[in-house]
């Protein structure tokens, strides 16, 4: 059902995000594993995807930031031909209670969890118009969806998360694109 397909999974050198690029290179699709800092892991899932017959490339990118997102999407883009599936996975924490929180701390969360995304939809929306269906998936948060003492920026991200998931279906469904959250914990 998968093979041909590509998937770009970000936050994939690790946890969530590892467990779903494995799961999209057991099913045949091609993976793009995009990771922040750990290229000896991102290198890993790579060499443990490619043992199931298919591509996988590592691509190291600051997910807050715009430009280095538009070069990455560009390269992946330019790397497998065509982007089918987008997984929206990178995700930090900087846990305090919210008046003990830092501005930068709040910020750095909101810009990696929430920004982060929409810098991946922004730049990949044209390759998945391009794909027969293309698909994206963000992972959110239960945090999102109840709050968490001691996460506001966390909460407040996977909750902006959600409501751009909503959004984005409603501008992309035209476009034959479908787009989720889902929210573990």
């Amino acid at each position: 059902m998968l093979k041909g397909k590509t998937a770009v999974i970000t936050g994939a050198s690790r946890g969530i995000g590892k467990a779903i690029a494995m799961a999209f290179a057991q099913n045949h699709a091609d993976v793009a594993v995009v990771y922040a800092k750990n290229s000896a892991a991102a290198s890993a899932v790579c060499a443990q995807a490619a043992g199931h017959g298919v591509a996988a490339r590592a691509y190291a990118c600051d997910v807050a930031d715009y430009t280095a997102v538009k070069d990455v999407c560009g390269q992946i883009n330019a790397d497998f031909g065509q982007v089918d599936i987008l997984v929206n996975n990178a995700g930090i924490t900087k846990d305090n209670l919210a008046l003990m929180m830092s501005e930068a701390d709040f910020d750095r969360v909101i810009a990696v969890n929430l920004k982060g995304a929409f810098n991946f939809i922004r730049h990949l929306a044209k390759p998945l118009i391009k794909s027969p269906a293309g698909r994206i998936i963000n992972i959110s948060s239960v945090s999102g969806l109840m709050g968490n003492a001691g996460q506001a920026n966390y909460a407040a991200a996977k909750a902006g998360l959600i409501g751009l998931t909503k959004t984005i279906a409603k501008e992309l469904a035209p476009r034959r694109i479908t787009c989720n959250a889902i929210a573990p914990g």
